[in-house]
């Protein structure tokens, strides 16, 4: 179990505000059926399990074979979302879901060594799964800002999208053993990292009124 009692409140706030916004979305998908709202629930959800295992069994279960393989869903599901949120009546959201699902597939057999002499692979796809998502995630809502489909807040959305690439970049590079920081002084900051993450993804996706959720007692 973790051991660094601010990490642990850290990730239990994290996780709390990952599981309140993966309900609110699904209750607004309920009512409204907006499916961006089902693909950012997803991720909230990933988010919040993410949280509760790296308390349970420290941040040696990133080490788990699978478990990059759900984390990869957290930033392609938020960019499925803006797809299907910006472009509804084009199939890029579609397109990008199967990409996903390609990708995750490969990902998943070359991390189970499934696919004989090409575990070298494994980082290569995890990279090539997230840097997309995570242009996507700063440029999507960056370009619905500046030619203002959405206000400016969606800008929220893109820091978070930056954010998260960051550390999407400190994790990559550590397992190619060129690390830019430590693997301790990543995991140090991972925790404080994640909590401001999904407080940006929480801004970008409630302030715009283009895909906003709905707040029960609280939205007009």
């Amino acid at each position: 179990m973790l051991s660094d009692p601010l990490a642990i409140i850290l990730l239990l706030v994290t996780g709390v505000v990952a599981l309140v916004m993966a309900v609110l979305l699904i209750l607004d998908y309920l009512k409204n059926k907006k499916i961006y709202h089902v693909a950012w629930a997803f991720s909230f959800l990933i988010l919040f399990v993410s949280g509760v295992l790296i308390i349970l069994f420290d941040f040696t279960i990133l080490e788990e074979p699978l478990v990059p393989v759900v984390a990869a869903f957290i930033p392609a599901c938020l960019a499925i979302g803006l797809f299907f949120a910006v472009w509804n009546d084009k199939p890029f959201g579609l397109y990008y879901t199967i990409f996903t699902i390609v990708m995750v597939v490969l990902l998943a057999l070359v991390r189970l060594d499934l696919l004989p002499g090409f575990a070298v692979l494994s980082t290569p796809v995890l990279m090539g799964l997230h840097i997309p998502s995570g242009l996507f995630l700063v440029g999507i809502p960056l370009y619905t800002a500046f030619t203002k489909e959405t206000e400016m807040t969606s800008i929220f959305f893109s820091i978070g999208g930056l954010l998260i690439s960051f550390g999407g970049v400190l994790l990559a590079f550590l397992k190619l053993d060129i690390p830019i920081l430590s693997g301790e002084q990543i995991f140090a900051i991972l925790p404080l990292l994640l909590v401001i993450v999904g407080v940006f993804f929480v801004l970008g996706i409630l302030l715009p009124s283009k895909w906003k959720v709905e707040v029960p007692y609280l939205s007009k």
